[in-house]
């Protein structure tokens, strides 16, 4: 009885360790920028995605690493509470809607041209915000400024 007892709690406590949490819409809203321990890891996967597209400025685009690292770190992601959002940088401010959905596990943003993005929801609360960002294929942190 007592070892299927703690089989069933070690099977419960391994199960939710790999369960995302659901989000609140509120811990959502509010102005959020890529915090400073995943700007490098976003810069890397900024440049590649650029290479990708065009491999024959593999050079030209790695030599401008400082200007997208500035501009990595200008990033910001307004999220409102009428389900609009924009994403502002350096070069402008691009809106859309968002809204939750997979009950509370993923964050989908619909730009203003129809596309949309899913990014899965690691980590949501007042202060921090970790998505799988699945157009990079990468996870990035979020925190208020």
């Amino acid at each position: 009885m007592k070892l299927k007892l703690i089989t069933a709690v070690a099977a419960t406590v391994v199960l939710s360790a790999f369960t995302m949490v659901s989000t609140s819409e509120k811990d959502l809203v509010g102005s959020w920028k890529i915090d400073n321990s995943s700007i490098d890891k976003a810069v890397k996967k900024v440049i590649a995605k650029a290479v990708e597209a065009n491999p024959d400025a593999e050079e030209q685009i790695t030599a401008q690493k400082e200007m997208i690292t500035t501009m990595v770190q200008g990033i910001r992601l307004n999220i409102n509470a009428d389900h609009t959002y924009a994403s502002v940088s350096p070069q402008g401010s691009k809106p859309g809607k968002w809204a939750l959905t997979n009950n509370g596990h993923t964050l989908q943003f619909t730009k203003d041209d129809g596309t949309i993005r899913k990014d899965s929801i690691l980590e949501a609360s007042a202060t921090r915000l970790k998505l799988i960002n699945r157009d990079l294929a990468d996870t990035i942190l979020y925190v208020h400024p």
